[in-house]
């Protein structure tokens, strides 16, 4: 990716870094169930391999972002989220059909993320895009209320094309 990807509704996916980590944290804070803060969003992409993607509407706003680690020809999405007033208008599509294309002239062929089970429009737009359930991770989210819920891992196939 070089710049910006236009999308319907001049929605744009841009690279982001830590010069973000602040919007980034703040979506991750409220539009997950486990938020991250601005200090370790800076920590995780200056880790070997890790990257993000930024979303923003056509105002300006930031409406969600993706961030990856890619080890040897695997990615592992590690958190994608859509601002709750974004959602439902292909935001989270925009931002998988992105990272995946990244990731495949990365060289990537095999993608992989963690859902709770309890998030059926995660899952229903993971299973729209390709991926599959592959495993199961016992009590792994914990929950609002301090019961804990599984997540599914899930992985999909990506074509190789070309390097980023």
């Amino acid at each position: 990716m070089t710049g910006t990807e236009p999308l319907p509704g001049a929605v744009r996916i841009v690279p982001a870094g830590a010069a973000h980590a602040g919007i980034i944290a703040h979506l991750s804070e409220v539009g997950a169930a486990a938020s991250w803060s601005a200090s370790a969003v800076v920590r995780i992409l200056a880790l070997p391999g890790c990257w993000a993607l930024l979303a923003i509407a056509p105002d300006g706003e930031p409406t969600g972002f993706v961030m990856v680690r890619i080890a040897a020809d695997e990615a592992e999405i590690l958190n994608l989220v859509v601002a709750e007033g974004a959602r439902r208008k292909g935001i989270g599509r925009a931002l998988l059909d992105a990272v995946t294309a990244r990731a495949g002239r990365c060289g990537v062929s095999a993608m992989y993320l963690e859902v709770a089970t309890a998030n059926a429009a995660g899952r229903a737009l993971y299973e729209s895009v390709g991926f599959q359930q592959v495993g199961n991770r016992r009590d792994y989210y914990r929950n609002g209320d301090g019961n804990y819920t599984d997540a599914l891992i899930m992985k999909r196939a990506i074509v190789k094309s070309g390097t980023d």
